[in-house]
Parts: C-alpha cells; sequence; structure tokens
C-alpha cells in the first residue's frame, strides 16, 4: 500500500500541475485576444467518452483505495460479549522487540509484525547465529504467546554476527 501511494502522490501531483499550466496558458490566450483552439466534441463523441470513462475508474480505484486505507489492527481475544479489543502490529512488534533485546548478547534487535508474521533481525558480537538464534526464537515465541491472539502468528529469528563472517 505504501509503494502505492508513493508512485500515486506523484502522479496526481503532475496531474494537477498539468491542468494548472492550461488553465493558466487559456487565461493568456484570452487576455492576448488570441482564441484558444477547442475541437467542437460533443458528450457523445468518442474522446469525450473515453476521457468519462478512464476518470471514473480512476475515481473508482482512489475509492477502494481509500477505502482501504487505515490502521492495520490485530484482533485479541474477547474478554466479555460486547467488547471488542485489538492491537496494532507496531505494538505487537514492540512487545517481542523489548523482549529480544533485554536477552544477554544481542546488540541490536530489529522487529516487524504483522497478521501472520512476525520477524525478528538481532545482532550480536558475542554470539554466532547457531547459538543464539534458538534462544531468541524461544524468548519471541513466548512474547507472541503471552498475548491474547486467537490467531498465532509464525515467529522467524535471523542473527547477525560477525563471527559468522568467513
Amino acid at each position: 500500500m505504501r509503494v502505492l501511494l508513493r508512485v500515486l502522490s506523484p502522479l496526481l501531483g503532475l496531474a494537477l500541475a498539468a491542468a494548472g499550466a492550461l488553465l493558466a496558458v487559456a487565461v493568456v490566450r484570452h487576455w492576448t485576444g488570441r482564441a484558444w483552439s477547442l475541437p467542437d466534441w460533443s458528450w457523445v463523441d468518442r474522446p469525450v467518452l473515453v476521457l468519462g470513462a478512464s476518470l471514473a475508474a480512476g475515481g473508482l480505484v482512489l475509492l477502494v483505495l481509500a477505502s482501504r486505507a487505515g490502521v492495520a489492527q490485530l484482533p485479541l481475544d474477547d474478554p466479555a460479549d460486547g467488547v471488542r479489543v485489538v492491537t496494532t502490529p507496531t505494538s505487537l512488534a514492540r512487545v517481542v522487540g523489548h523482549r529480544v533485546r533485554a536477552e544477554e548478547g544481542v546488540l541490536d534487535a530489529s522487529v516487524t509484525a504483522s497478521r501472520r508474521k512476525v520477524r525478528v533481525r538481532a545482532r550480536s558480537r558475542v554470539h554466532d547465529e547457531a547459538t543464539l538464534r534458538p534462544r531468541l526464537l524461544e524468548v519471541a515465541q513466548a512474547a507472541v504467546a503471552d498475548l491474547p491472539l486467537p490467531v498465532r502468528p509464525k515467529v522467524s529469528v535471523v542473527v547477525i554476527s560477525p563471527k559468522d563472517r568467513p
């Protein structure tokens, strides 16, 4: 979604800039007395219909994107009837990240989480991946298991250590 917005925003900006430039040219031509030569099209001519259909399709795409945008939520087990509890992937990543960073030998850790997967990338200067990864995997899985999630996301851990480099 973020990539789509990064592509869509400049395109919309360019379209607005082009429309503004056309408006400026039309105003200057009107002030100088030279007529703007527009084709004499009616509403049923092919270019008008194609332009209208493409604008309607573009508007529909923007409407769908706007309706899907928002904060992603992870549902938690409901504590009572009529009470809905949710959390965000960011807060799930923070919980797992705090637990992983508290482990001995972890220099730094970066955690990303989604509804289906939690990815942990930890750096260590003291331990190699073979010794640290199982412990961090257990800690991260325990952190996820402590939360009342109805569906447990898959946890993956990668340890980056200078001891693993040849």
